[in-house]
């Protein structure tokens, strides 16, 4: 189960989404970019070692997170595995396991802390995809809508986001970069050490007033 807002953060978020009007949107269409390229290979693409950036925002796109991620992505009997390690700037640290598989053109992906599967597919450059997420709150959990869309910027760089919803309201987005990685750079070594650094700094700092 995922604590991707703290139960502070994730209560504030549903209080004000409730509270607030919101007007009707249209979602995506995903035809509009059948077009675009480069073609995005969801088996090309995760294969091998992946480094990601991301912070996470509130629905008044007030920064709450940052984090890095070390992606492990492989291929195994028809299986696309993406094994994750989240660290956020509070120091937090995330495991979770993607398996994708493959059907009628559409994506199917189980998680450690996804509800049910994900759905997805690909048009064009970009990737869609859609799931219900587990996020911790104290000692219940909330079932959070989880809606990506991933863009091939180039054959090494996807950018995106993950917009939040619950019953309907807006409730923040994930934005992320994700970078594979090559022999000759690790954009990702040591990641697990930068945001321990910065909370000790900050926990010295704060002892220190």
């Amino acid at each position: 189960m995922t604590k991707l807002l703290t139960g502070t953060a994730l209560e504030k978020l549903l209080l004000s989404a409730i509270l607030a009007l919101l007007l009707s949107s249209c979602s995506v269409n995903g035809n509009n970019y059948s077009e675009n390229s480069p073609k995005f290979v969801f088996t090309e693409f995760f294969d091998g070692s992946l480094c990601a950036w991301g912070t996470v925002k509130n629905d008044n796109s007030e920064l709450l997170r940052k984090f890095i991620a070390k992606i492990d992505a492989y291929q195994r009997n028809g299986v696309t595995y993406l094994d994750e390690v989240f660290m956020f700037n509070d120091g937090e640290k995330q495991l979770r396991r993607w398996e994708f598989t493959l059907e009628d053109g559409l994506f199917s992906g189980v998680a450690n802390d996804v509800v049910g599967s994900s759905q997805g597919k690909v048009y064009g450059d970009s990737l869609h995809l859609e799931y219900v997420m587990a996020i911790a709150n104290d000692d219940t959990e909330w079932h959070i809508n989880m809606d990506d869309w991933l863009h091939l910027i180039d054959e090494n760089t996807l950018m995106g986001t993950t917009q939040m919803s619950k019953f309907g309201f807006n409730l923040g987005r994930v934005d992320i970069v994700i970078r594979r990685q090559k022999a000759s750079l690790n954009e990702c070594e040591n990641f697990d050490r930068v945001y321990v650094r910065t909370t000790m700094h900050s926990a010295t700092e704060n002892s220190s007033n």
